[in-house]
């Protein structure tokens, strides 16, 4: 088994954004894509952890585009097993064209929920695998998000069918197109998305109502930044906290 695990995309049509570059949730979905297959690979894959009446949740994530690919452009995606840090499970990933160029990069920390009581579970010796990769994209951890203000409401949205994955809750990549929405919602101006991170908090089910608020800036990034906070109507319950910087171009 090797330790990382390529796999080549074309960008087509459907993954296009108004700009005609791949969306932020495209790249998205590629390294959840990848995640899958590897983890199957290495043997503590979907199926592999449903024997144990377990499961994979994503809990942080951190992702850094360069550059967006184009329609019909080629590229490659290579992930690799960082081991754990207590409970999470930690898995890179990195984005290069067809010229070997550096597109993006992505970090992302990983729990082991129980399917009955759906809380955290201790690695089996399985997960602890002696096949994984040692080089970090960033150079920190993947830390809890601070929120650097009061926030205004921004929408409130329902989960509907669309949104659940295999596990029956919204998939984590609904809730970066729900920020990016939010966000954009309005807008005429063109932002070239170059930084997202997230946590995850809590599971969003069929019929919840989620409320996004936002607030503008951060020391980092005072004027091209926004973080984002979700919350349960009906407990009042966090689901996710994020960030999203960009760069600001002409309509």
């Amino acid at each position: 088994m090797g330790n990382t695990y390529t796999k080549a995309f074309t960008i087509s049509s459907y993954d296009l954004n108004p700009k005609g570059r791949a969306r932020l949730t495209t790249i998205a979905h590629f390294f959840q894509e990848m995640a899958y297959h590897h983890a199957n690979q290495l043997g503590f894959g979907y199926a592999d952890m449903l024997e144990n009446q377990t499961f994979w949740v994503l809990s942080r994530m951190r992702i850094r585009i360069h550059q967006y690919p184009a329609w019909d452009e080629k590229i490659n995606v290579v992930t690799w097993h960082r081991g754990m840090d207590r409970l999470f499970g930690l898995r890179d990933f990195r984005v290069t064209g067809s010229a070997g160029e550096l597109m993006g990069v992505a970090s992302s920390a990983w729990l082991i929920l129980d399917s009955r009581s759906r809380r955290p579970v201790r690695p089996t010796e399985n997960v602890l695998h002696d096949s994984m990769g040692t080089d970090a994209v960033f150079g920190e951890k993947l830390d809890k998000i601070r929120i650097p203000g009061p926030v205004e409401e921004m929408t409130l949205r329902r989960v509907v069918y669309s949104d659940l994955d295999i596990m029956g809750h919204v998939n984590n990549v609904k809730y970066i197109e729900w920020c990016i929405d939010a966000l954009m919602e309005g807008q005429a101006i063109q932002k070239e998305f170059r930084e997202f991170e997230i946590n995850y908090m809590q599971e969003a089910m069929p019929g919840d109502e989620i409320r996004l608020s936002g607030c503008a800036g951060s020391a980092e990034a005072p004027h091209n930044g926004y973080h984002f906070v979700a919350t349960r109507v009906r407990d009042q319950q966090e689901i996710f906290r994020a960030r999203l910087e960009w760069d600001q171009k002409g309509s």
